[in-house]
């Protein structure tokens, strides 16, 4: 799933208070875990909290995913909102969106897409794959047809990529990740006669 789709949900302390809304995740991409959670700090944590405010800005912090108690239409913590303080501050983040928009490259050198979305196990956070958007030829090359006024997203395996700089470098070519990638939006396969 992709923990985009939570953005904007409550999150909730064990004991009831609301800490605001989720903004966003932060993964590691050297072990493919979603590490921690931004949230935009309600006026109520933000006072309980300690926290000043600045003039018309809300508060982001961020918290590890490790504090998620369970993931519903609300995010419930495992903590109290008034222990979070000492968490939030101590918390280094990179935001996922890096990696958004990223070009997708095989091997010698081929274009596959760009990154658009993470697929995330909420279960244990852990990053499965890359929603890609891919490209036409590439799209073509891995049986699908290209949709009219859109373009074919998969989900490519995040153990098959290489490295992560300016571009997301796979470790496979086209045709070596054709039977892996899964298919999200827009796809409709090619007949092969």
């Amino acid at each position: 799933m992709n923990p985009d789709l939570l953005k904007g949900r409550k999150v909730v302390g064990s004991e009831g208070y609301v800490l605001g809304e989720v903004d966003g995740f932060d993964v590691d991409p050297n072990i493919w875990q979603t590490v921690a959670f931004y949230t935009n700090l309600s006026d109520e944590a933000v006072a309980e909290l300690g926290f000043k405010k600045p003039f018309l800005h809300k508060i982001l912090v961020c918290l590890p995913t490790r504090l998620i108690k369970v993931v519903g239409d609300i995010v419930t913590l495992g903590e109290p909102i008034r222990n979070l303080r000492d968490i939030a501050e101590k918390e280094i983040c990179v935001n996922h969106r890096k990696l958004m928009g990223k070009k997708v490259v095989g091997v010698k050198g081929y274009v596959v897409g760009e990154v658009e979305g993470l697929d995330v196990n909420f279960d244990n956070w852990q990053v499965t794959g890359l929603q890609v958007g891919l490209t036409d030829d590439a799209a073509s090359e891995l049986g699908f047809k290209k949709p009219f006024l859109s373009k074919v997203v998969v989900i490519i395996p995040s153990e098959v990529v290489d490295e992560i700089g300016n571009f997301v470098t796979l470790d496979k070519s086209i045709e070596d990740i054709a039977s892996l990638v899964e298919c999200i939006k827009s796809c409709q396969r090619q007949n092969k006669d």
